[in-house]
């Protein structure tokens, strides 16, 4: 299934330190408005995506329930990411009526401590009462940002989201787009030690667990868990203008958010024009990798994260530096 991650707005109540968006505390004028929206939903809907409403923070689109709604008409399954902190239960019950299937929540740590320091004070409690109001009304799931300072972190935030009740748990690690810096990025070697703690854990966990952003994931599940044991545990190459692309809340198309290379824009051409003919996602299919990522025996199961070949060299077929991989 495609999916399309689609920047609904550049609003935004908080101000997190490594935000991709770079969000503000108003929405950017130039963002597509309700009827170009819905024109844009109308393009996809023959493709049947999952789409994914996010920012900023897509709960301050004041037409975001009609939105959702419309989407829904058209037979498209839609999911909303949020900071958590305005889930209200008056919001919860229209997300329901708007038949928003799934709630992610960004938790990038298991108490306030560590999850403010990136995102605010008071941030933390907040996402903790909007994910008691979802809890038993809309299904939803904790995504955590990793980075150097909370890299220890990462199995008392996953127990916190079982405590939850939360579907799955997805993790990412940081690209510096945005905010986003290159110094509050983990190490290769603490990557890899990271993904191969949660390929362990995900043999117990009962909740489901994803890696993003760090496809070196799918070689390293390969190495420490068995064929059967692999079934279960979700570790892929990148899909960034594969089987995910990102659209910009003024309408431009990128393979993800953390690659911004616009490949089109659908106030200019339609999208499914735009995903299928572009010479970026193309590129990207054809996955001609350079350097190590090329040369890797891993490179149809891993490849590399082409944001973080793009940001470190300015091309994004060039090889990951934040993998610890030392063979051919």
């Amino acid at each position: 299934m495609l999916i399309i991650a689609w920047e609904v707005t550049a609003a935004c109540n908080l101000a997190c330190l490594y935000c991709r968006a770079s969000a503000s505390a108003s929405p950017d004028e130039a963002e597509l408005s309700t009827e170009e929206a819905e024109g844009f939903i109308d393009q996809v809907a023959p493709l049947r995506p999952m789409l994914i409403f996010s920012g900023g923070e897509p709960l301050l689109r004041p037409d975001i329930f009609h939105l959702a709604d419309y989407a829904r008409s058209r037979g498209i399954r839609v999911s909303l990411a949020t900071n958590g902190t305005l889930l209200t239960p008056e919001a919860v019950e229209r997300i329901k009526r708007a038949g928003i299937m799934r709630v992610s929540i960004s938790l990038d740590g298991p108490s306030p401590e560590v999850h403010d320091a990136s995102r605010g004070p008071g941030s933390f409690d907040l996402a903790a009462q909007g994910i008691g109001n979802l809890r038993g009304e809309v299904d939803f799931q904790i995504n955590m940002t990793i980075t150097k300072d909370n890299l220890d972190e990462v199995s008392a935030t996953m127990d916190l989201a079982e405590e939850f009740g939360a579907v799955a748990f997805h993790l990412f690690f940081l690209v510096p787009t945005g905010r986003g810096r290159e110094e509050d990025l983990v190490t290769p070697e603490e990557q890899d030690a990271i993904l191969r703690r949660v390929a362990e854990e995900g043999r117990r966990r009962k909740i489901e667990v994803k890696v993003t952003c760090a496809p070196q994931y799918g070689r390293v599940v390969r190495e420490v868990l068995t064929e059967a044991e692999r079934k279960e545990i979700m570790g892929s190459a990148c899909l960034a203008g594969t089987a995910f692309v990102f659209v910009s809340r003024t309408g431009d198309v990128s393979p993800c958010g953390y690659l911004p290379i616009v490949a089109g824009n659908v106030r200019e051409e339609s999208f499914p024009e735009i995903w299928e003919n572009s010479p970026v996602f193309l590129d990207l299919r054809r996955r001609e990798l350079l350097g190590r990522c090329g040369r890797c025996s891993y490179r149809r199961v891993c490849g590399g994260c082409r944001a973080r070949a793009y940001a470190a060299t300015g091309d994004y077929l060039e090889s990951d530096p934040l993998c610890s991989y030392g063979g051919e």
